[in-house]
């Protein structure tokens, strides 16, 4: 039990979502407090694009894709995550009630550390010094992202309006 808490600690200082406080032990045995376990088989879809999401999931053992569909129903990989990078998904379901915007499926046999919605947000009314942090990183990764697509948006649209001119000439 003392070693399990001990791995997952020593995991979770290097997650990105709790890095405020990556060197206070006292705090990250109370998020051990709502962290269920998951484990999933290889080729297991965890995720499914478009349904309701409620957890976030941390990749404490294996790897796995995510996946978007296109409009015409093609499926592709938009990234591989694995345990080595201390990856994550699903962090949006802790804040909002919105549809999953891509899917997961594992490539390895996986273990996941997960928090639910509903543990979370009442965890951060019972602890606001460390729930506050955690959301504001979720809202630094959200706004980093924002900034992203709307770059792209601008370079797509200069693109298409060169297309359009070149069409022209």
């Amino acid at each position: 039990e003392e070693d399990m808490s001990e791995n997952i600690i020593s995991h979770l200082k290097n997650i990105s979502l709790f890095q405020d406080f990556a060197d206070n032990d006292e705090y990250l045995k109370k998020i051990i407090e709502i962290i269920k376990f998951q484990s999933c088989p290889k080729n297991t879809q965890v995720i499914r694009e478009g349904d309701q999401g409620d957890s976030l999931y941390i990749l404490h053992q294996g790897s796995v894709h995510i996946e978007k569909n296109t409009h015409q129903g093609d499926c592709f990989t938009v990234a591989t995550l694995s345990d080595s990078s201390y990856s994550f998904f699903g962090e949006l379901s802790l804040v909002d009630e919105e549809l999953r915007s891509a899917s997961v499926v594992t490539i390895t046999d996986c273990k996941f550390l997960t928090i639910n919605r509903e543990d979370f947000q009442a965890f951060g009314d019972r602890y606001p010094e460390i729930g506050l942090p955690i959301t504001r990183q979720i809202s630094k990764m959200l706004s980093s992202r924002m900034r992203k697509a709307n770059n792209d948006i601008i370079t797509l649209f200069e693109a298409l309006v060169q297309e359009i001119e070149g069409d022209k000439g």
